[in-house]
């Protein structure tokens, strides 16, 4: 007898020793264990995407009015200025013409996800369309900035000059 222990206390440990001695349950299904685990499994914290991916365009071609390019096809040559800039897998296609009150640009963005965006040269702001084309009309002669944003992605073209 273990010093200090009644006999209420002793018939009790042997009950216990005894029941666990003759169990004969089985465990629970394996699947039914991993979940009982998972539910208190703290969950992965997924990462925040950054606020906003900037991307500089470069200059692929420029095209200028009146001079015909090595390897164009057409009789004349161009009223607008043509340049084609590359931003990772997005193109951007622009047209400068220059009028009587400035200048006039129109483009259009080549790849996906630049539907409705926001199109901003200098001070001046619009959206672009569902086929990604947008334009601006009697912009005055001057170096700007060419910005495209989404709500992930901001693509730059610095120092246009018109």
């Amino acid at each position: 007898m273990i010093l200090g222990m009644t006999n209420g206390n002793e018939n009790l440990i042997n009950k216990i020793v005894s029941l666990m001695e003759t169990d004969s349950s089985v465990d629970a299904p394996q699947d039914a264990i991993k979940w009982a685990k998972n539910i208190f499994r703290t969950r992965a914290v997924q990462p925040e995407k950054s606020l906003m991916q900037k991307v500089l365009a470069v200059l692929q071609m420029d095209l200028s009015p009146n001079k015909a390019a090595f390897g164009e096809r057409s009789a004349s040559a161009g009223q607008a200025r043509q340049m084609l800039f590359q931003a990772g897998e997005i193109s951007i296609d622009l047209r400068i013409a220059e009028t009587e009150k400035g200048f006039n640009l129109r483009g259009q963005i080549l790849g996906e996800g630049f539907a409705n965006c926001t199109v901003k040269v200098g001070k001046f702001e619009t959206k672009s369309n569902d086929l990604s084309e947008f334009s601006f009309t009697e912009i005055p002669s001057g170096k700007y900035d060419l910005t495209l944003q989404t709500e992930e992605t901001e693509i730059v073209i610095e120092n246009l000059i018109f």
